[in-house]
Formats: structure tokens, sequence, C-alpha cells
């Protein structure tokens, strides 16, 4: 006989393929170009019970929007070792998928606890927010907070995963931010980088360090107005495809951004806020902002691997949990 999860989880995917066929065929899709797409709102309301109640000054950038759908008893029962935080966007249901039976999987490593999320803004289109509410109701790993979700907006996705590791899970020790079409080496990244049974770092962030300047061709995905960025140099930013930091981090960026100009290039924000804080990213060659050829030696080598299918994410973990015993 079926278990009540199985037959809700064969209903998820049945429900996610139906509506995302019926999208595809009748529906134009929605395109987010242009300027930042930021809401415009009112004053923020007073929350008597912030956990930031402590910044007395005026706020450039009050990040006031609530949750649509949080997981906020996550880390009470016992603070984690890693929060994973995954950007991911309404459609990518596979990708999810993928990352919860492989390297997201929270069991894989019964002497660490992680915690993983998926980053969500709010859908213009209402099927799709009843389609992630549902998948919540199931897996309870998705975070949902009510501003438009789009590629400008990511800056602000990444602001709610630090706002919610310094709310409700405060006593982690490390964060990953990534991307749910990345693929992660998790034992490297535990036992290789982080050492769990080594003392916690603190102020620490590392990953593909980037020092570049922006780019003023209004063609490029990556274009910066002059306006909004005149400096020629960028400060030294890892790539937003997957960094990690320490969590007490992610309350000093979150801090930060309140009272920094908003750039939607999020990677480079998040350089912004680190330059502000005299923390400086250190570069790590395990982080690969780009697709890498498989090889099973190879990927043993790496943390993190870009462009990676939901489909080959499976062959890869499946290839890499079972050759274990082959020596490189």
């Amino acid at each position: 006989m079926p278990s009540k999860v199985s037959c809700l989880y064969l209903l998820t995917v049945v429900c996610w393929a139906s509506a995302l066929w019926y999208l595809s065929v009748s529906r134009p899709s929605t395109s987010y170009v242009g300027q930042l797409n930021i809401p415009i709102r009112k004053a923020p309301k007073v929350n008597k019970n912030s956990t930031f109640s402590n910044i007395r000054t005026r706020s450039l950038n009050p990040h006031d929007f609530g949750y649509l759908i949080n997981e906020d008893k996550k880390c009470e029962a016992e603070p984690p070792f890693l929060v994973i935080l995954i950007s991911t966007t309404h459609k990518e249901f596979d990708a999810r998928q993928a990352i919860r039976e492989t390297w997201g999987d929270e069991s894989t490593f019964p002497d660490v606890r992680v915690v993983t999320l998926f980053l969500l803004g709010r859908s213009t289109d209402t099927v799709l927010n009843q389609m992630v509410e549902q998948e919540s109701q199931i897996f309870h790993d998705i975070v949902v907070e009510d501003f438009i979700d789009s590629y400008h907006n990511l800056t602000l996705k990444t602001l709610m995963g630090m706002r919610w590791v310094a709310t409700f899970c405060a006593k982690a020790q490390y964060v990953l931010k990534t991307d749910s079409d990345i693929f992660v080496n998790m034992e490297n990244l535990i036992y290789n980088l982080l050492k769990p049974t080594t003392k916690p770092r603190r102020r620490y962030f590392t990953g593909y360090v980037i020092n570049g300047g922006p780019i003023r061709d209004m063609r490029s995905k990556w274009y910066m107005p002059r306006d909004l960025y005149p400096e020629s140099k960028y400060p030294p930013f890892c790539s937003g495809t997957g960094y990690i930091f320490s969590a007490d981090v992610a309350e000093l960026i979150y801090k930060t951004s309140l009272h920094t100009r908003l750039l939607h290039l999020e990677d480079v924000y998040v350089g912004v806020c680190l330059r502000k804080l005299g923390i400086h990213p250190f570069q790590n060659s395990g982080f690969n902002h780009w697709k890498m050829a498989y090889s099973l030696c190879r990927y043993r080598r790496v943390v993190t691997v870009h462009q990676i299918s939901p489909e080959e994410m499976h062959r890869i973990w499946n290839d890499m949990t079972s050759k274990k015993h082959l020596k490189c």
C-alpha cells in the first residue's frame, strides 16, 4: 500500500507536468528586462518583534517583504553545521527534485546536520504560486518572500536568504549560497574545506573570486548603468553560482544592505557589502562558474560545477557515490 507522502509526491509531479504544459502552450512567457524590478512600497511598518530593532538610522533599502511561505522551525531542534540556500525559479521543479535526491539530501551525512532551502519570490502567475505552495507542503524546504521573482530581483532573493539565516538559524556554522543548475561535491565541501572537527571560522567568505569592472554595453546581460554604479572597478566578489560564508556574515551583509544602494547583479552587490564590512573573500579554485566535462577524478577535486541538468545531476551523483572505492 503506497504511503501518503508517496501519493502526494506523485500527485505533485503530475500536477506540475500538467501545469507547465498548460503554461507553455497557452500563456506567453514573462520577460523581465530593463530596470531593477523592485516594487514601489509605502513606508515600512514597524515590526515590534524584529530581530534587527537595534538599527536606529533610517534604512535606504528596508527589506520589509513578508514571507508567503516560511520554514521558521528548521533550525529549532539542533543548529545545523551547514545551511544550503538555493536560488531557484517556479518552473524548476525537476531541478529542485534532483537536488533533493542527490547532493541536497539533508540525511546524506549522519554525523553532520545540513539544512537545505530553496529561495523564491512571488510569481506573476497564480497557477505557479499554487504549485509551489503544494510542493512546499510536501517537502517543507521552500521559502518565499512577497517580491516579484525575476532575474533583476536576484539580489532581493539573496538578501532574503541572509535575512532568514540571521533570523531563524543564527547558530548555524556555515552557509552555502548556490543556484539550481549547480552540482555540489558535498563530501569535498564538508570534510575537506569546512572540516566539522575544527573550530568554526568567523567573518569567513570564499568562492570563485572575480576582479572586474562594470559592463557598459546595454546589450549585455550584465549591463551596469553608470548612474547606478559610477566606479570603474568592482570590489572583489565571488561568482553567484556558489560561495560559502560563516553564518555570522549573513547578518552582517543583511544589515549592511539596508544602507547600501541596491544593484541588480547580486554577486557584485554582495561584494560591495563585503567591502563596506572590511571582509575580503578568499579565492578557492574548487568553485567553478562554468561547465566542466565530467570525469570521476576531476569532479572529486571540485566543490561546484555550473550548468548541470537534473538528468546529469543524477548520473554524476550515482557515479560518485557508487565508485568511492576507485582511486584516481
